[in-house]
């Protein structure tokens, strides 16, 4: 799969905030050093800062309180951006090196692990300069195989686990937040696709509209669709002046052509079969989806779709298949649960 991360990739990470960035602190009494800091106080830090990790959106904090009560080895700093021209992760920690491998090293502490990594894709091949074996000391190490990698990276340490996965962008932030007692009011963004004039990655004031971010990178042409998130998962902004960034945003892209509009039939490529990585038969799960015939969905194992959009990626067609299938399983859940939230 092409990655078109150049040029957003080796370009500075430039920054984008607001006015009051500077005074986006929290008080705390806690010490800055983090020699002086015992775990808990490092967990409590992360909490004050409000920190967001970008791979889920789940508070940071808890991460940390879950990994040291599951006693993890291994804390890897996920940096794998295995989606086409999104490098939101790889960039800042290639261009914030000390505050990545700091935030790292302050959360193998918080959670008692004995081992720290960088993870990042293995089958980025459009890169001007090469991503460095180890980064302020610490290894990184390169996942393979064929996208979704990210879903696979707890396979490549599987001799050292229990591990904690953590985005490569919290960490930048747990550093501020102990070291500056500073609120995470920004996010990593590549702002990139064939209608942005200077494709980049930004460190952008949460809150900033998608229009700010395009109009600070210039538009070529007007794009026909936008999309919030990478190009497999990410989902379409229909109004880009009222659509704002948030802590897990990592990426802005905006096309000339959508394709999505010619809708064609199936024509039973099996494409979608071949690229699936957990083996499924999207065109079938998809037909039946179209036909309402949801009593076939557990026959052809609905549930073990990861979400990864390959199969709309690959289809030549233009069928939304992920995004039925998306919607069918959170129906499923609906229904199973009475209407009530998952506990989950």
């Amino acid at each position: 799969m092409e990655q078109y991360k150049e040029p957003a990739i080796n370009r500075p990470l430039r920054e984008f905030v607001n006015s009051n960035y500077p005074g986006m602190l929290f008080e705390s009494s806690l010490s800055t050093e983090e020699d002086e800091l015992e775990p808990q106080e490092i967990i409590r830090l992360a909490e004050l800062a409000g920190i967001v990790d970008e791979r889920d959106g789940e508070p940071l904090y808890r991460k940390l309180q879950k990994a040291a009560q599951q006693q993890v080895r291994v804390v890897v700093a996920d940096a794998i951006d295995d989606e086409p021209y999104v490098s939101s992760q790889i960039n800042p920690m290639l261009k914030c090196a000390p505050q990545a491998a700091g935030g790292l090293r302050l959360a193998m502490k918080a959670t008692g692990a004995g081992k720290v990594y960088f993870a990042v894709y293995k089958n980025i091949t459009d890169l001007v300069h090469r991503i460095p074996k180890t980064l302020e000391g610490v290894t990184v190490k390169r996942i393979r195989g064929r996208y979704p990698a990210e879903f696979r990276t707890t396979d490549d340490f599987a001799k050292e686990a229990p591990l904690a996965l953590i985005g490569v962008c919290a960490l930048i932030h747990l550093y501020r937040a102990v070291k500056e007692h500073r609120i995470q009011s920004s996010c990593f963004v590549t702002v990139a696709g064939n209608c942005v004039a200077n494709p980049m990655n930004l460190e952008a004031s949460v809150g900033m509209t998608v229009d700010q971010l395009l109009e600070r990178c210039g538009l070529a042409d007007d794009p026909g669709r936008i999309i919030i998130g990478g190009p497999m998962t990410g989902v379409a902004c229909q109004d880009p002046s009222a659509t704002v960034v948030g802590p897990a945003t990592r990426a802005v892209l905006a096309f000339k052509e959508d394709v999505k509009e010619r809708r064609y039939q199936c024509i039973g490529c099996g494409k979608c079969v071949d690229c699936c990585p957990e083996n499924l038969t999207p065109f079938y799960i998809n037909k039946y989806i179209e036909r309402g015939r949801m009593e076939m969905l557990d026959f052809y194992e609905i549930d073990r779709c990861i979400g990864c959009g390959t199969c709309s990626y690959v289809c030549p067609a233009k069928l939304d298949v992920a995004a039925n299938i998306k919607a069918a399983k959170a129906a499923r859940q609906k229904n199973s649960t009475g209407g009530l939230p998952d506990a989950g």
